[in-house]
């Protein structure tokens, strides 16, 4: 799972980093993307493959991506993410509710 904060209100929850990769195409994963954690509390970012050049230039390539690992885990955070960003969609609600006992457990 991988909980994305993104310049849009809400919290965005994929069931696997790569299919949080293939929603987000590179010009969003490059402006739009402001945090990422997996269920266990681990910061992800984005890692450039090939990097746009200019997000202005159309004829340049969109660039690849992936999403790597970014330091420890760390729950406290990603309560706090999950907290002050309450998701729009309430399925996405209810899975984040859900994982909240598990990361206060840890954290």
């Amino acid at each position: 799972m991988l909980i994305v904060l993104l310049d849009e209100p809400g919290l965005f929850v994929y069931t696997a980093r790569e299919l949080a990769r293939v929603s987000l195409e590179p010009p969003g994963a490059w402006s739009e993307v402001r945090a990422a954690f997996d269920e266990q509390g681990v910061p992800y970012r984005v890692e450039w493959i090939r990097k746009t050049r200019s997000r202005f230039d159309l004829f340049s390539p969109l660039g690849r991506y992936r999403w790597v690992a970014s330091g420890p885990p760390d729950p406290v955070a990603l309560i706090r993410l999950i907290e002050q960003h309450p998701s729009a969609d309430p399925a996405v609600q209810v899975r984040l509710a859900e994982l909240l006992p598990k990361l206060r457990a840890i954290g």
